[in-house]
């Protein structure tokens, strides 16, 4: 039987690092930016969702994959608490959290829906083609039921199946398992491009301020966005481009090529800045300690999170 059902997608290990206090069950703030609201609640009921990593294979336990992301994120929230004493980023610390941001660069729902609308396009498209000409169709039928034995037409005309796909009454799914697949192969590739970049650990010391989180919570973006033509997105292993990641409300990593490994302290500014960059990230919903963090504006100037929902 399964032992879970509530799967989270984004952990609560690092949910906590941005939590109001260091107690087991101390809340984060959410602005809902969708929605216009904000509340507080515990790590525990945001960035989950039923069944998530559920899969059905015969003779395999459903719970497999979440069993294997939760003994993975035991070691990983190990390394998160104790890089802001050590700031040693290296070693198992920074295989661990490199694989870490890897994961949640791709693991979410939005994430799934976006890879699969390559493979939906090109079984819409291929549909298309088998159905272009009543030739083409019944070559295809017979073609298949010489190799199987299986009349795959089920009795219906090329008219009425023409008909059919033509209307789009359909939907075409990709399966979780295969999605969890792509998932998969995706953090392996991210990760390795992850380690050929240099890392700054940026703290947030005195009164610059906290870093806040946000459901999407890996950014990558270009040094020079007006030099790049506007078809063309950021990679994880192209040049001239900054990956923002922000461990806990006091401690976050920016990784770019061609740079010493280093670590800094931010100033108000600089907090502010890489707030409003993972903002821009957001699919929905940004985690902060609390709503009176400061971000930069479209227009440079400062704004309080509060600023968020007025204009949402």
């Amino acid at each position: 039987m399964s032992t879970s059902r509530h799967h989270h997608y984004l952990s609560q290990c690092y949910l906590k690092g941005f939590t109001q206090g260091n107690a087991k069950k101390s809340k984060l703030t959410v602005v809902d930016l969708k929605e216009s609201k904000a509340f507080e609640t515990i790590p525990r009921n945001v960035g989950g969702m039923r069944d998530f990593n559920r899969v059905e294979i015969e003779g395999v336990d459903p719970e497999v994959i979440e069993k294997i992301q939760s003994e993975f994120e035991a070691k990983v929230a190990k390394a998160l608490q104790g890089l802001p004493e050590t700031l040693d980023f290296s070693g198992e610390t920074k295989d661990l959290i490199l694989e870490f941001i890897g994961m949640l660069a791709i693991k979410s729902p939005e994430m799934r829906e976006h890879l699969s609308k390559p493979f939906i396009q090109i079984a819409k498209m291929t549909m298309a083609m088998t159905m272009d000409t009543k030739e083409r169709w019944e070559s295809q039928i017979a073609k298949i039921k010489a190799e199987t034995g299986e009349d795959i037409s089920n009795g219906k005309t090329y008219e009425e199946l023409k008909e059919f796909i033509e209307r789009q009454e359909y939907e075409i799914t990709v399966t979780k398992e295969h999605q969890i697949h792509m998932e998969f192969v995706g953090i392996q590739k991210i990760t390795e491009l992850l380690h050929m970049r240099n890392w700054t650990l940026v703290k947030a010391g005195g009164d610059s301020g906290e870093f806040i989180t946000t459901d999407n919570p890996v950014s990558l973006t270009w040094h020079n966005p007006d030099q790049v033509p506007t078809f063309m997105s950021p990679g994880f292993g192209l040049r001239d481009t900054m990956v923002y990641f922000p461990i806990s409300k006091k401690l976050a990593l920016v990784g770019e090529f061609d740079r010493e490994d280093a670590v800094t302290e931010a100033n108000k500014f600089l907090v502010a800045f890489l707030n409003s960059k993972i903002i821009a990230n957001c699919y929905q919903r940004v985690f902060a300690a609390k709503i009176n963090f400061n971000y930069v504006a479209k227009n440079g100037k400062f704004n309080k999170g509060n600023a968020l929902l007025k204009k949402a």
